[in-house]
């Protein structure tokens, strides 16, 4: 009988059974899909971005209020389309609005999507407003390039 078992040992190769790990890929796969959350920024392809050489991606993307400027001086939250911001007392209601849809904790920041050829004045008047509603954090788009 041993010499039975010892031949056996020797002819067959032990085999893996990777189906239970592909079982568990997959369920990692749909737990970090469920429990992860989507950040969507609302963007207007009308407005181009400036390029500067020390541009660089936020760290975070929680809080963010996207407010747009346009060349001629003027304002959109998601597009002139569909949220167009007239004056500076609606970018200031704007702000207070999504403000309260911030989650407690996270700091409410806007992030200023300034078309390269707007005025700075125009900007000016975006922070101004948004600091009217309590919101003094702010990012300014740009488009990175290679540093000279």
């Amino acid at each position: 009988m041993n010499q039975k078992m010892a031949s056996l040992s020797i002819t067959e190769e032990p085999k893996v059974d990777s189906s239970p790990m592909i079982d568990m890929v997959f369920q990692l796969i749909l737990f970090f899909m469920v429990s992860s959350r989507l950040l969507t920024n609302q963007i207007d392809p009308n407005v181009e971005i400036p390029v500067a050489p020390n541009a660089r991606p936020p760290e975070q993307a929680a809080g963010r209020i996207v407010i747009h400027v346009y060349e001629d001086g003027g304002f959109a939250g998601a597009s002139r389309d569909k949220e167009p911001l007239p004056d500076m007392a609606a970018i200031t209601e704007f702000v207070m609005r999504h403000k309260e849809d911030i989650e407690p904790g996270v700091t409410p920041k806007i992030l200023l999507r300034g078309d390269k050829r707007s005025l700075v004045k125009y900007s000016k008047q975006v922070v101004k407003a948004a600091g009217d509603a309590g919101v003094n954090t702010v990012i300014f788009s740009a488009f990175p390039s290679a540093k000279k």
